[in-house]
């Protein structure tokens, strides 16, 4: 017999493996750089924008195979572990769409750093509001998603027993 809240466990802290290391990409792109500020090639180091593309794919495949996993485990957890399932897999889901238009964003500006594609500022610009939205709608679901898993993984008392 499957043991479902293990497998949720286990889904649970692969997802927030992956997140750690979409957050490092994130960081990689966005962090201050005197790059961005005095562009001397021979100083400093490139973003390696296709590298990180390539990292933020595989993210993105793995949590779509993590939230398949969860669509599986959901016609077998009993009614107390329903609402935790529930909401890791809209988590998930919130993830997936962020690390899906941050992809976007890297291959695109792989695509600028080659001299190669027309991709506009307004494109850019566009892009990154809904990155931002992206990131504001999964960071809103953290704290209840943390909440959920506290209750999820507190030992149940026996009725009966004092």
């Amino acid at each position: 017999m499957i043991n479902t809240k293990n497998e949720l466990n286990n889904i649970a802290t692969e997802i927030n493996r992956l997140l750690s290391e979409y957050i490092e990409i994130h960081n990689e792109v966005f962090k201050f750089s005197w790059r961005k500020i005095i562009p001397i090639p021979f100083i400093f180091k490139a973003i390696d924008f296709k590298g990180l593309q390539s990292k933020a794919g595989k993210i993105l495949i793995t949590l779509e195979n993590s939230n398949e996993l969860i669509a599986q485990l959901l016609t077998k957890v009993s009614s107390d572990q329903s609402c935790f399932a529930h909401f890791l897999s809209e988590y998930c889901l919130a993830l997936i769409e962020t690390v899906s238009i941050f992809e976007k964003m890297l291959f695109q500006l792989y695509l600028k750093s080659q001299n190669s594609g027309d991709y506009s500022l307004s494109e850019h610009n566009k892009l990154s509001k809904g990155y931002e939205e992206a990131v504001r709608k999964y960071y809103s679901m953290g704290n209840r998603l943390n909440e959920l898993y506290s209750e999820f993984n507190q030992p149940q008392r026996q009725e009966g027993y004092q």
